[in-house]
C-alpha cells in the first residue's frame, strides 16, 4: 500500500512506500517538488533483513560479488574479509565503495528533468522496501533526506553502457558523498555545500550500497516513466483532435460506432472509439447531410483503430513499469523470503547459495537487463508514430476542398485573393520525417565492456529518450491539425451556422486565446508554436 499523509498545507504530502504497491501514476505524482516520502515498518524491517543477508552470507565464507571482492573482470580480486562489519574490513568497503563511485561516473547532457532524478532515488527507496537491495539504513535515510529535501543530483542523460546505468546513476552516490553537484531551490550546488547548509551528516557507503547505487536500472526506470506518462497525455489528447478533424472535414461517425468496433474485438477499440464520439455530443454530424461523402479517408476512418493500438502499448508499458518499480535491477540480488519447494531446491548448486542454511540467498544474476522494457517501449514508439503518421495526413485531406467542400487551403471569406494554407504542410513534413527516423530500433548495439563478459545490451535510456522525443513531436505534427481543423470548424459555424461538439468547442474555444483565426495570409511559424504549446498543456474535458 502506498499511503499518503495530508499535513497542513493540503498542497504537500507524505508518501508511504512499502515497497510492494507503488504505481507509475503515484510514482509521478510524488515525484513532483514539495512531495515526501517516508517507509512503511514493514519496509524498514525488509529492509535490515536484507542488509544482513549479504553480510552474513560473506561471514559463511562466501565471495560476494561487489561486497567482498570487486565487479566485472576483477571479480576475482579481493576487497574485503568475510566479516565486512568489522575492522579494518569496514573502512576497506567505504574506500572501495568510494572509489567506484568515482571511476564508474561519466556521461554527456544535457542533464536529466529534476522530476527524473526525483524519480529514480524515489525508485531506489522503493526497491530497498522491497527487500531485495542489500542496502543499509543509512542509505535508505540519505536517499529519503535528498528526495523530502527536493535536493536532486545531476544525471548526465546520455552515455549509459546499454545494459545497466552504471555512469549515469553513479553521479547519486557521488552527490550523497558530497562530490558532486545536484539541484537545489532552482540552482546547480555543490552538494557538499548544500548538505552542511541542510545540516545532513556526512553519508559514507558501505557495504552493498556501493554497487547497489551503481549497478541498477533506476535511472532509466524514471526516464521510461516520464516518456510513457508524456505519451499518455499525448494520446489522451488525441480524441478531441479526431473529433475536431471529422467536424472540419464533415465526416462519418459510423467507424466510431460501438456496434462497429463490436465486430473487430480488438483491444482498447471501444474506449478509442467512445473517447472521440464522445467529444461530438451535440455536434451536427449526428445529422444527416448530404454534402457528406459515403465514407472517408483511412487517416480517419482508421483512426480510432490506429489510437486504440497505441492505447494498448501504453497500456502494457505501465504494467511494466509497475513491475520494475516495485521488484530491482540489481546484481546481486538479495532474497530474504525466497521460495523454497521447487524440485531444484535442494540441488547441491541452490544449497551452497543459501545464507546460513535459510531460505535467504545472495544470488548473482543480471536483473539490470531491461530488454522487455526497451522492445515494449519501442512497440509504443511505433504505435505513437503510427497515430502522428495519421494527422499529418488528415492535414493534408483538410487542405483539400475536393474532400470538405469547403474553400481550397481553408480561405476564409474575407480573405480575399488570399492562398491560406497552402504550403505550410511543407514544414509539417520535414517534422513528420524527423518523428519516423525515431521508430528504427536502438536495443540491440553496444561495445562490450569488462573485458567481454558484459556484451548485450537493451540501450533502454535511449529508447526513453527517443521515445520522448518522438512524442514532443507528436504534438508539433498536431499544431498543424488543429490549425487547419480548428479553422475549418469556424469557417462551417460562420458560413454554414452549423453546431459543433461540446468537446470539440471546448477545444476551439481554448485554443482561440493562442492561435486566432485565420481572416488573412500571415506568418504561421508563431501559429504552430503557439499551438504546440498549448497542445502540450491542454486537458480535454473528462480527462
Amino acid at each position: 500500500m502506498v499511503a499518503t499523509l495530508l499535513f497542513g498545507n493540503v498542497q504537500a504530502a507524505t508518501h508511504i512506500l512499502d515497497g510492494k504497491s507503488l504505481t507509475v501514476d503515484q510514482l509521478w505524482e510524488i515525484s513532483k517538488p514539495g512531495e515526501d516520502i517516508q517507509i512503511s515498518d514493514e519496509g524498514w524491517q525488509r529492509i535490515r533483513a536484507s542488509y544482513k543477508a549479504p553480510i552474513n552470507a560473506a561471514q559463511d565464507g562466501r565471495a560476494i560479488y561487489g561486497l567482498t571482492v570487486n565487479y566485472g573482470a576483477l571479480k576475482d580480486k579481493r576487497v574485503s574479509g568475510s566479516s565486512v562489519e568489522d575492522e579494518p574490513n569496514r573502512s576497506a568497503s567505504i574506500a572501495f565503495n568510494e572509489r567506484q563511485m568515482r571511476i564508474q561516473a561519466a556521461g554527456f547532457g544535457p542533464f536529466l528533468p529534476e522530476q527524473q532524478s526525483k524519480m529514480a532515488m524515489i525508485i531506489r527507496v522503493n526497491q530497498m522496501a522491497a527487500g531485495y537491495t542489500g542496502m543499509s539504513e543509512a542509505a535508505a535515510n540519505a536517499y529519503i533526506e535528498y528526495i523530502n529535501h527536493d535536493v536532486t543530483p545531476l544525471i548526465p542523460g546520455r552515455g549509459s553502457n546499454g545494459s545497466n546505468d552504471l555512469s549515469l546513476v553513479t553521479h547519486i552516490g557521488l552527490s550523497l558523498m558530497g562530490e558532486w553537484d545536484v539541484m537545489y531551490q532552482g540552482q546547480r550546488r555543490d552538494a557538499a555545500e548544500v548538505r552542511k547548509e541542510l545540516g545532513l551528516k556526512r553519508y559514507q557507503p558501505f557495504g552493498m550500497d556501493g554497487i547497489s547505487i551503481l549497478s541498477n536500472g533506476n535511472v532509466a526506470e524514471a526516464q521510461s516513466i516520464a516518456a510513457v506518462k508524456t505519451a499518455e497525455h499525448l494520446l489522451n489528447t488525441s480524441p478531441v483532435i479526431i473529433a475536431s478533424s471529422l467536424e472540419a472535414l464533415n465526416g462519418n461517425v459510423s467507424p466510431f460506432l460501438w456496434h462497429t468496433v463490436e465486430t473487430k474485438g480488438w483491444p482498447q477499440v471501444h474506449e478509442a472509439g467512445e473517447a472521440i464520439l464522445a467529444h461530438l455530443k451535440g455536434s451536427f454530424l449526428w445529422d444527416n447531410n448530404d454534402k457528406r461523402n459515403l465514407q472517408d479517408p483511412l487517416s480517419f476512418r482508421a483512426s480510432g483503430y490506429i489510437l486504440a493500438a497505441a492505447l494498448e502499448e501504453l497500456r502494457q508499458a505501465k504494467e511494466l513499469l509497475n513491475t520494475a518499480i516495485n521488484h530491482t535491477t540489481d546484481n546481486p540480488i538479495v532474497h530474504t523470503n525466497a521460495k523454497d519447494n521447487l524440485w531444484y531446491s535442494d540441488s547441491d548448486a541452490v544449497n551452497a547459495l543459501r545464507v546460513e542454511n535459510t531460505n535467504v540467498f545472495v544470488n548473482s544474476g543480471a536483473n539490470f537487463d531491461n530488454t522487455q522494457l526497451a522492445i515494449q517501449l519501442e512497440s509504443l514508439s511505433r504505435a505513437v508514430a503510427q497515430v502522428i503518421h495519421t494527422s499529418a495526413w488528415r492535414t493534408t485531406q483538410l487542405a483539400d476542398s475536393g474532400r470538405t467542400k469547403l474553400p481550397m487551403y481553408l480561405v476564409a471569406p474575407e480573405n480575399k485573393g488570399g492562398d491560406g494554407f497552402a504550403n505550410i504542410a511543407q514544414s509539417m513534413s520535414g517534422i513528420y520525417a524527423e518523428a519516423m527516423a525515431l521508430t528504427n530500433s536502438a536495443t540491440l548495439y553496444g561495445v562490450p565492456t569488462s573485458v567481454g563478459i558484459e556484451e548485450t545490451f537493451s540501450n533502454v535510456n535511449n529508447v526513453a529518450a527517443r521515445l520522448a522525443r518522438l512524442v514532443d513531436i507528436g504534438y508539433e505534427v498536431y499544431a498543424f491539425e488543429v490549425l487547419h481543423s480548428t479553422q475549418g470548424m469556424d469557417l462551417r459555424r460562420r458560413t454554414q451556422q452549423l453546431t459543433m461538439g461540446e468537446g470539440t468547442s471546448d477545444l476551439l474555444n481554448a485554443y482561440r486565446q493562442s492561435v486566432s483565426y485565420v481572416t488573412e495570409d500571415r506568418n504561421f511559424g508563431p501559429d504552430v508554436r503557439n499551438g504546440a504549446n498549448f497542445l502540450r498543456q491542454y486537458a480535454p474535458a473528462g480527462r
